[in-house]
């Protein structure tokens, strides 16, 4: 497992802060990482080389072990945040389910379904609130309602459809990313 135990500490070393990110979902897995954030800064680049290569070099450290951690280089999707966030989220939440690791997502505890569901406390760094937020304004209602979506996605999965992809979103979306 590529997981490290202190995620406040992890963060502030892989840079979250520094780059201005807005993370809205996350997956750790056996050998790769989901990750859907937003680079006000235009800076993804710079911060994935910080990610990949600071997070490496502390698991590495702290499991005396060297090489590589992650299986090949990173993907990039751009996203239509109006369109496509919330169903890219539950997609990324899903990963472990749909891989058979576990049942149900509060089971998988590095990824962010559980804070975003307030099973846990979340880290400073997750937009939590800009996710529960689209589904309303009473939190523990806007939980129960991204509860049910996510559910509602354990037997479907948009990889198929976007794998090939470098934009997701709608025809004016993908023009204007294009142009």
């Amino acid at each position: 497992m590529i997981i490290l135990d202190n995620s406040k500490s992890v963060s502030s070393k892989v840079g979250v802060k520094r780059f201005n990110w807005v993370i809205h979902a996350y997956c750790l897995m056996t050998n790769h990482y989901h990750l859907l954030l937003e680079t006000p800064d235009a800076n993804l680049s710079a911060g994935m080389r910080q990610l990949n290569g600071v997070y490496t070099q502390l698991f590495n450290r702290a499991h005396k072990r060297v090489g590589h951690l992650f299986q090949g280089r990173y993907k990039t999707i751009l996203v239509q945040k109006d369109s496509y966030l919330l169903e890219v989220s539950r997609y990324i939440v899903l990963n472990p389910v749909r891989a058979a690791m576990v049942d149900s997502c509060e089971e998988w505890p590095w990824s962010s379904y559980v804070f975003t569901c307030h099973y846990q406390e979340p880290p400073p760094w997750l937009a939590v609130d800009q996710l529960l937020s689209l589904f309303g304004n009473e939190w523990s209602l806007a939980i129960r309602k991204y509860q049910d979506f996510v559910l509602r996605g354990v037997g479907k999965s948009l990889w198929p459809e976007v794998k090939q992809l470098i934009y997701l979103g709608s025809d004016s979306f993908v023009s204007e990313m294009q142009s």
